[in-house]
């Protein structure tokens, strides 16, 4: 039963098949009648498996029951009347949504190839311009609907990709900070632990020896347990997440105390990016402003944000000593500029300035 598909508004599609039914009774049909309800019980039989049972059709079946389908419209607009030929709507939402066929395949040429079938046996068989003029509105329309139809699925397919691509990002992020965080964690409570254990251990050897100095062993304790405390705190702190206006803020206070000048134009614009793009690009800035205070030997930093065609800039550029192998230092940010399918360029002179150029929106991590 989970193959059958009793949806209300599908199964509502069958009682078009009340119009060529009534049509064998009222006489309103040319050609043989027990042919006609031959055609009749067969395309009734398709047209009902391909509403309700299409999750269990493999897709060469499927082909297959839309020809015979196609081939009892034909007939139907030969032996009844060229209007049996708006049975094809089912085809317009079916082959996009249903079937999940691309525009240009062979299921969407035989859709086409009936539509000339039908004006071909209409302009035959039917003397009034009217039934042409008809059709042609017709399948005029129905075309619009299903170009609409497959451009939603197109779409639809487009933003599912970006929304794994984004989860997968997301993923990373989290990996990166949990890894962050624990390198930071191990970095302050290695040292601190250590410090503690020398300072208690030898403050217990002097506490019958010498007092006072056991007594500032003992202080100095303290005083490291009071900064472990706050460095602790620290990361707790950096654990919120900061938007990249938030960043270039902390940033300035961090450069202030590390006397080195910082100014930073434009970080207003990261608000038109995505949440996701603004904090891979928070933690890119992040990361060149580290390797600035721990390896640049410079007094002046500068960075600005700006737009340019669908991209937006980032430019960090020091007065430092530069580097000399980029590789090593800048591997972390071509990583996650590479996350964001952007580009970066180095130059190592008068310093180092760094130009980070990424999509603005509407495509990965959009």
């Amino acid at each position: 039963m989970k193959k059958l598909d009793l949806d209300a508004g599908h199964l509502s599609s069958l009682i078009y098949l009340l119009f060529p039914f009534l049509a064998l009774f009222l006489n309103r049909n040319q050609g043989n009648t027990v042919f006609l309800i031959v055609v009749f019980i067969i395309f009734s039989i398709v047209y009902t498996t391909l509403i309700i049972g299409h999750r269990a059709l493999k897709p060469w079946m499927s082909y297959f029951l839309l020809v015979l389908h196609y081939l009892g419209i034909i007939y139907f607009v030969y032996a009844i009347n060229p209007t049996s030929s708006l049975f094809l709507f089912y085809s317009v939402f079916a082959l996009p949504l249903t079937f999940r066929v691309k525009l240009w395949s062979k299921e969407y040429f035989t859709f086409l190839a009936t539509m000339l079938l039908c004006l071909i046996v209409t302009f035959l068989y039917y003397t009034e311009p009217f039934y042409i003029v008809m059709l042609i509105i017709y399948y005029f329309v129905m075309n619009l609907i299903m170009f609409s139809n497959f451009k939603r699925v197109t779409e639809q397919a487009y933003q599912s990709e970006i929304n794994a691509q984004n989860e997968h990002i997301n993923v990373l992020i989290a990996d990166q900070e949990r890894n962050r965080i624990g390198q930071d964690l191990h970095d302050t409570l290695g040292h601190v632990f250590a410090s503690l254990s020398l300072k208690s251990e030898l403050a217990i050897k002097l506490i019958d020896r010498d007092l006072e100095q056991a007594k500032a062993e003992m202080i100095e304790v303290n005083q490291i347990s009071k900064e472990a405390l706050t460095q602790i705190r620290e990361i707790i702190h950096n654990l919120k997440t900061r938007s990249f206006v938030e960043e270039v803020t902390a940033l300035e206070t961090l450069l202030k105390n590390a006397n080195l000048e910082f100014h930073f134009d434009n970080a207003s614009l990261s608000q038109s990016l995505p949440p996701t793009k603004q904090a891979l690009l928070t933690m890119i800035l992040r990361e060149a402003i580290n390797n600035v205070i721990k390896h640049a030997e410079a007094t002046k930093v500068s960075a600005s944000l700006s737009r340019r065609d669908k991209e937006i800039v980032l430019t960090i550029h020091d007065n430092g000593k530069g580097v000399t192998d980029t590789s090593v230092h800048l591997e972390s940010i071509e990583a996650r500029v590479a996350l964001l399918r952007g580009a970066l360029e180095v130059e190592n002179q008068a310093g180092l300035r760094m130009t980070i150029s990424i999509p603005h929106g509407g495509g990965f991590l959009s």
